[in-house]
């Protein structure tokens, strides 16, 4: 009996833990989004040199480095879920200061972005 109470404890703790990673996970995604489209209206306005940002820059960005290893598996949720659930972000790859990099770029048009913000 305390072995199968034990196991339940564990459990649902290991259910809490998945949620909140998973909450996280959503957080993050809606911060990209923010990054990105944030970045193309300032390049719409002349005030970035290109209409894709780093994906790198955008985890720096948004992620201090002392929080960069425990948000790993979070950012590279994050990540996957843009990929293949996000049709406004393009992934691409760009060569940047002499160096392929992977970049988003925003791909619907700001007019409608503006209304839904």
């Amino acid at each position: 009996l305390a072995f199968l109470w034990g196991l339940l404890i564990l459990l649902k703790y290991r259910w809490r833990k998945l949620e909140e990673e998973e909450q996280a996970m959503y957080e993050m995604v809606k911060k990209i989004i923010d990054v990105v489209q944030d970045h193309y209206v300032d390049w719409e306005q002349d005030m970035e040199r290109y209409p894709y940002v780093g994906i790198l820059h955008v985890r720096d960005t948004l992620i201090p480095p002392q929080s960069r290893r425990r948000m790993k598996r979070v950012w590279d949720r994050a990540v996957e879920f843009l990929a293949s659930n996000e049709s406004r972000i393009q992934t691409e790859s760009h060569r940047v200061a002499g160096e392929d990099m992977l970049v988003w770029r925003w791909t619907k048009p700001s007019s409608f972005s503006d209304s839904e913000r």
